[in-house]
Formats: C-alpha cells, structure tokens, sequence
C-alpha cells in the first residue's frame, strides 16, 4: 500500500446518526483516505461528492435522495446503506437508484420488501449484518438466574404492550424475577399506560427503569436474560451484544428473526417465552460462539471490504481469457490426434461480452463419437481477429478450428441477454424438451447457452482453488463429477483421477470429451464409493450435499473419510442458504446455512478451514454474502 494513492471515501450522514459508522471508518483507514461529514446542510453533500472517490450515503434518507440526484453521481462511485426503518418511508422512492453502485441492506428480509418497492438490479445489492466488537464484550459463564433486561426506545415498533405482558406472565411463575428496562419512552401515550399497568399488575418493585445507558456492556453485567418483543428488527444488536456477553436471548418472532436467529431462541406466544425463561436449558458459550460465527465485527468488516475492492475491480477480457485458459484441459498433441474428419458441431453459443468481443464455442463430435469442447475462442469484431487457448492454436488442426469458427460466426442466430445459443443435434433438442427444468438449473454444459461465461469463470476459480492442494504424485477423486471438466483439469496435476457420477449421460460425456489416459471414469453413488479404504490423497465435492436426500448424508461423509488417506484433503462446496432467499432450485434437496454446514462437517474432520466465493473471488472465512461455502477438511 506504501506506494500506491489512497481511494477517497466520504462517509455522508446525518447529525446523530453516525453510531454505526464510526467502527468502520476505524478499521478501512488504512486502506482508504476517509472523511465523515455531519450533515447541517445541501452544499455540504456537493462539496463532499466532489472530494471522495466513493460516497458512502448511511441511512436512505433526504441525504442520497439529493446527492444521487447531482450531476457528478454520475462520476462517482456511490453507497447507500439502508437500516430498516426507511424502508417503511418515502424515502426509498425519491433516490436516484440508477445513480448508486451499491446498495447495502443489513438483514435479507429488509432487501426482500425494498426490492419490491423501487428498481434496481438486485446484483447491485449486497446484505451485509452489523458485527459486534467481540473484544468490547467479556464473556462470562452464567446461569438460569432472574434477572431480565430490555434494551432500546420503547416506541410502536419495540412491541410495548407485549413486552409489560410478557413480563408479568413470568412473574407469576416466579416472583423472583425482575425486568431491568434501559432506554427511553418515544411516545408519552406509552410512559402513561406503563405507569397505570405497572401498579394494575402490582409490578412497581419489579421493574426497574434505569434509563439510556452509554456503557451498555457495563449494565448488562449482572443480566441473565435479553428479552425482545419487537414486531420487526433489522438484527437488533442490543440482543447480539447481550448474547456476546453470554446471555440468554428470549426474541419474539418478529418479521425475518429466522432468517437471523435459529428457532431454538424465538418464540410465538407468550407461553413460550415463559418456558423458554424457566427452562433448565441455558449455554453461555452457545451463545458467543453463534454471535463470533455469524454477527461478529470481523466478519462484518471483512464483507465490506471485499466489497469496497470489487467496486474497482472490474472483470478485464484478459483476466477472463487467461483464467479459462489456464483451467484448459486440452494440450496441443491431443488436438493434433483429434480425427477431425466428417466431425459435426452438436451445440454451441456466441455470447457477447463486449460492444468489441464475442465469445464462440460449440461441442463437435468426429464419426467416432468423440466430443471436442471448442470453448474460450474469443472474436474481435473491430479488427476481424480470432483468439484461442495455445492447444488450439498451435495444433496441426488449427484450420479445422478456424473453419468452424468461421461457420458458426455465420449463423443467422437471435440473441437473448447477449447469448445466442444453436443445437444442431436431433437428440439434444427433444431432450431439452423433455428435461428443460434440468437444463435451466443443473445442465451447465461448457461452450453452451446453458453456461454463460461468467457462470463458468465461477467454477473454473473453485477448481483452481482446489488444484492447489493437488500434488503430482497424488491419486484424485472427483464425486460428483459432472460433464468432467473438473476432473480433466485435475488429470494435469496429478497422477491419476478417478471420476464419479451417479448420472450416466455425465460419464459418457466425460469419456468422449476427455478422453485421457490418466482418468478413470465410473458410474457410481457418492454414498456407496466403489474404493478401497485409504485410496485418495484428495476428494473433491462441488455442490454435491445440497442434492443429497436426507438419510444418506451421514454415508455420504463416512465414505469420504473412509477412502481418504491420513493428511488427506476433502474439498466440498455448497450454496449458502442466506443468498438464496426466494430461489427455488427443484433439484435441490437442502441447502445448508453456514452453522448447519459447519455441524455437519465437524460431526466427521477436526481440522477444517472454511472459505467464501463472493463475485469470482475465493475469501477466508464464511463471510454472509458468500454465495457458495467452501470447505477443506484434513483427515
């Protein structure tokens, strides 16, 4: 960093309302120039816009409703972040949304209701949870004690009345029991009918107002319980401090708390809220450790920054071509012993990547079966020049290629969201027909209309991801395999493959595209692995478990351990079930959230590290906007 120029960021907001704001500017100083602007008036958003590079608006408010609105919103990169609260206003509507690079939700439910009210690409949205500052919250073990505390503005949306009520119903089961309330009466109607419902119920010694507290982490001290009753909540981060701390939450299931909490801490009615109060079950350390896994301001930060990267880190053709290039299983002597003769196109695209590029790609299949996946062929239309990956290129057969490219850029073909795909091939066609869910979700076959470019750059990193745990000497498995692109690229790196898939159309596939001397392809079910105990160096599993019926998910990891070598590596990915809120894949049986994935994972391995794939990068950890979790587990 010492020798580049720092970015300018410019956090725009209101007076009072920077609380959440001040640990983030903290901890990106060092990569970013920053500077907080307390709002008083318009020329000073203008005066801040024409100083950052990126405008970071903090609430959706009057604020960006001007700001996106100037002229030079154009020129700059800008950040809205909304809470929860606009949500519910006109304030969403008055934004200038095709202005703004990034919107910025804290909670998935809070992105569902917002985007269904404006226009903008949700691939323009991220949700990114507040943390919580583990290191500002000293964990103590406690126990089923009776001390209850409620923290925040008592207003409409904390749920008032249900709070007064559900205290009272746990005092009645025990008199020792008391609420400690620190916060602040928003509307007088509410102190009012406190006060008579207080002495009506005879809880006077029972409650306690202490008031709005600056050191929240100091009054929760001698607290046993959180209680929230709120009708809807972004996070509620008084409860996720008290939980740091190593206290029982008690939330009521307001709008998106299971999509945030697991169910065990949410209740309905106010019976169970008291069972819940009473019970036996209490587990401090339960309770840090679901906050430092999912909430903690580490994680938190890390998603911002990787988003604060990708602003600027726009996709170049040449990082695209070199990528794919460098995943190419096909070498130039095995094109060179490709029969070429009568050989016919079967399927293929013409994808438009840029105003000057077009990608071409298509499956040929020679008199003998044998399929060549012709991808990554890049065609610039200005200067009427072709570009393909060196085993095409130097091959005796490049002007076989050439001809092929040269016909399908003929094509007289229409174009749907920049793909224009063709099939050639009688069979193919009546059996996407048949089968069109499975080609729309599952059947991304390389060089395809089914497997948009990006889409393949995705799984080209996670496989290069995984090459790097590959040794020459090693003997891979691939399960499930796929089409087999995989597991040819892995046949580089090591010394034997073997390729595994329940779905014979796959193996075929693989046999006849790939046909190399060190891959043994064979039909087989993830659950019943036809090896021998101790077999493998390295397993891959790439979004195998969320196809997996429930009851053969324990043999499923059985087996991998089994035929795994001591110090050896399983690779397995899944689709994280927090970015896939209203997607229906058919085909999937669970998707797993990342605690689900990580119980699973630790039932079998005890040495794991876990990953992100966020845009086309692969991050450490398990970050909330990861739209796939990547696991590497050493026997």
């Amino acid at each position: 960093m010492k020798n580049e120029i720092k970015k300018k960021l410019a956090f725009i907001v209101r007076d009072g309302l920077d609380g959440f704001i001040n640990y983030i500017i903290e901890n990106i100083s060092e990569e970013y120039e920053t500077k907080k602007v307390i709002v008083k008036e318009s020329k000073q958003i203008d005066e801040a816009m024409e100083w950052g590079d990126i405008c970071w608006f903090e609430w959706c408010d009057q604020l960006i409703a001007y700001g996106s609105r100037l002229k030079i919103a154009e020129e700059k990169k800008i950040l809205c972040r909304i809470h929860s609260y606009e949500a519910f206003t006109n304030n969403i509507v008055n934004v200038a949304w095709e202005n703004v690079d990034k919107l910025i939700f804290v909670s998935e439910y809070i992105r569902e209701n917002v985007l269904s009210k404006i226009k903008i690409n949700k691939s323009k949205t991220v949700v990114i949870p507040n943390g919580v500052d583990l290191k500002e919250y000293n964990y103590q073990k406690r126990n089923n004690k009776f001390n209850i505390a409620y923290v925040g503005f008592i207003n409409y949306k904390k749920g008032p009345m249900l709070l007064l009520h559900t205290f009272k119903a746990i005092h009645d089961v025990d008199d020792r029991y008391k609420l400690y309330i620190a916060g602040l009466f928003q509307d007088e109607r509410y102190l009012l009918y406190f006060k008579q419902m207080i002495n009506e119920m005879n809880l006077k010694d029972c409650i306690i107002f202490d008031g709005w507290q600056k050191n929240i982490e100091n009054w929760l001290n001698d607290k046993d319980y959180i209680l929230c009753t709120s009708v809807l909540e972004s996070q509620n981060m008084s409860v996720m401090q008290a939980m740091a701390k190593g206290i029982k939450p008690i939330i009521h299931n307001f709008v998106g708390a299971k999509e945030i909490y697991p169910v065990r801490y949410i209740w309905n009615t106010i019976d169970e809220a008291v069972n819940m109060v009473v019970s036996d079950n209490y587990d401090s350390m339960e309770y840090r450790n679901f906050i430092k896994d999912n909430y903690s301001l580490y994680k938190q930060m890390k998603s911002i920054k990787n988003m604060l990267r990708n602003l600027n880190n726009n996709l170049t053709i040449d990082y695209v071509r070199n990528t794919i290039d460098n995943f190419s299983a096909y070498d130039v002597e095995y094109i060179d012993n490709f029969d070429f003769k009568n050989s016919k196109i079967k399927i293929g695209k013409i994808e438009k990547v840029s105003e000057t590029f077009k990608i071409v790609e298509c499956i040929i299949e020679n008199e003998y079966g044998k399929k060549l996946v012709l991808n990554n062929i890049w065609y610039d239309t200005q200067n009427n020049k072709i570009y393909m990956s060196e085993g095409f290129a130097y091959s005796k057969n490049l002007e076989f290629i050439k001809n092929i490219v040269v016909q399908i850029l003929n094509l007289n073909v229409n174009y749907t969201n920049n793909i224009a795909g063709f099939i050639f091939d009688e069979y193919i066609v009546e059996d996407i027909k048949e089968n069109k869910l499975a080609y729309i979700w599952e059947r991304g076959i390389p060089a395809t209309q089914f497997m948009p470019t990006l889409g393949y750059l995705r799984i080209v990193e996670r496989y290069l991801f995984a090459g790097k745990y590959i040794k020459n000497t090693d003997k891979v498995l691939e399960a499930a395999c796929g089409f087999g692109y995989g597991a040819a690229y892995f046949s580089k790196l090591c010394n034997r493959v073997y390729a595994l898939d329940i779905a014979y159309e796959n193996i075929e596939f693989g046999k006849n595209a790939y046909d190399f001397s060190n891959i043994c392809w064979q039909l087989g079910d993830v659950s019943k692995l036809p090896y021998k105990n101790e077999e493998f160096d390295v397993y891959v599993s790439f979004e195998t478990l969320e196809h997996l019926p429930l009851d053969t998910v324990s043999n499923y990891f059985n087996e991998a351990y089994r035929v795994l070598k001591k110090d050896g590596y399983m690779i397995v990915s899944t689709p994280n079930r927090n970015m896939r809120m209203n997607i229906n894949n058919p085909f999937h049986v669970k998707e797993y959230d990342f605690n689900e994935f990580k119980y699973l994972l630790e039932k079998y391995f005890d040495n794991i590290d876990y990953y992100s794939v966020v845009e086309n990068k692969i991050e450490e950890g398990i970050l909330y906007d990861a739209t796939v979790m990547i696991a590497v587990c050493v026997k």
